[in-house]
C-alpha cells in the first residue's frame, strides 16, 4: 500500500511540474516579445508586408507586385479585392512579402521591432520616438469630459493596435473624425478607440494583433492639430488608458529581431 501511495505521489509531482512548465511557457509567449510594425515590416491578415500608396508612387499594382516578387492575385486576395475595384481605389493597398524579399530586406539591415509587454497591458498606439508627446489626458477639459489621452504626432505617422482584438467599427465617427474601435476579448472584454486619423487601413471584422499598424494619424474630426486620441472603454465606461500602459515619459525599450531569430 505504501508503495502504491508513493507512485501516486510521484505521479502527482510529475503532473504538477509538466502543467506548471506548460503554463509558464504560455505566459512567456503571451507576455512578449510583441512586434511593433514599423516603416518596413507591417502586418495585415497575419501576413508580413507593406501598405503602399500606388498613386503617390505613380505605379500600377502589377509594377509594384513585380518589385516585391509577389503575384497580383495574391495582393488582391489578401486585400479582399478584385481588379474592378482598383480603378476607384484611392487608398493604400497591402502587398505581402514573399520569403525571398524578406531575406533581401534583412541583408540590407532592416528588421522587425519588438518590445516586452505583459498580457494585461496595452502597447502605446504610436511608435517610440522623439516626435510624440502627450498633450491631453483623461478628465475635465473646457467644461466637458475628455474621454481619453491625446498623443501629438506628425500627420501620416503609424497608428498601432493596443492589443489583439477584432475591429468592430472603422469609419467616420463624428467628432472623432476617421476612427477605429477594437474589441479585446483577452483584455477583459474592453474596447479601444483610435481617433482623428487621416486614413484607416483595417475594416470592421478584421482580426488585428497587438502592435499591428491599423491607420495613419491625422487631424480629422474635432481636432486642433495632428494627434492620436486613444480611449479605453469597459461596457461604455471610459477608463484611464494610462492605467493599462507603461509610463509614457519613461519611453519604451525596443529591440530588433530577424525572421530566423
Amino acid at each position: 500500500m505504501n508503495r502504491k501511495r508513493s507512485y501516486y505521489f510521484i505521479f502527482a509531482i510529475i503532473l504538477f511540474v509538466v502543467s506548471y512548465s506548460a503554463y509558464a511557457s504560455y505566459q512567456r509567449q503571451k507576455n512578449g516579445p510583441i512586434f511593433l510594425d514599423n516603416a518596413v515590416f507591417q502586418r495585415y491578415n497575419d501576413q508580413w508586408g507593406l501598405w503602399v500608396d500606388l498613386k503617390a508612387e505613380k505605379k500600377s499594382i502589377a509594377e509594384k507586385a513585380q518589385e516585391f516578387g509577389v503575384q497580383v492575385a495574391e495582393v488582391l486576395a489578401v486585400n479582399h479585392m478584385d481588379e474592378s475595384e482598383l480603378k476607384l481605389w484611392n487608398k493604400h493597398i497591402f502587398f505581402p512579402y514573399p520569403n525571398e524579399y524578406i531575406l533581401t530586406l534583412q541583408e540590407k539591415g532592416y528588421y522587425r521591432d519588438t518590445v516586452e509587454s505583459p498580457i494585461d497591458k496595452f502597447v502605446w498606439p504610436v511608435l517610440p520616438n522623439d516626435k510624440s508627446r502627450i498633450t491631453s489626458r483623461i478628465g475635465r477639459r473646457w467644461n466637458t469630459l475628455h474621454t481619453g489621452v491625446d498623443i501629438a504626432i506628425p500627420k501620416n505617422s503609424i497608428v498601432l493596435a493596443g492589443a489583439d482584438g477584432v475591429v468592430v467599427d472603422s469609419g467616420r465617427m463624428g467628432d472623432y473624425g476617421l476612427a477605429i474601435k477594437i474589441y479585446h476579448n483577452d483584455m477583459n472584454h474592453m474596447h479601444t478607440v483610435y481617433g482623428h486619423n487621416t486614413e484607416l487601413l483595417v475594416k470592421a471584422g478584421d482580426i488585428v494583433r497587438k502592435g499591428q499598424i491599423i491607420a495613419f494619424s491625422g487631424n480629422t474630426g474635432k481636432s486642433t492639430g495632428p494627434h492620436v486620441h486613444f480611449e479605453v472603454r469597459f461596457h461604455n465606461v471610459y477608463w484611464n488608458p494610462e492605467n493599462f500602459l507603461t509610463p509614457f515619459e519613461e519611453g519604451v525599450a525596443t529591440s530588433q529581431v530577424g525572421f530566423a531569430d
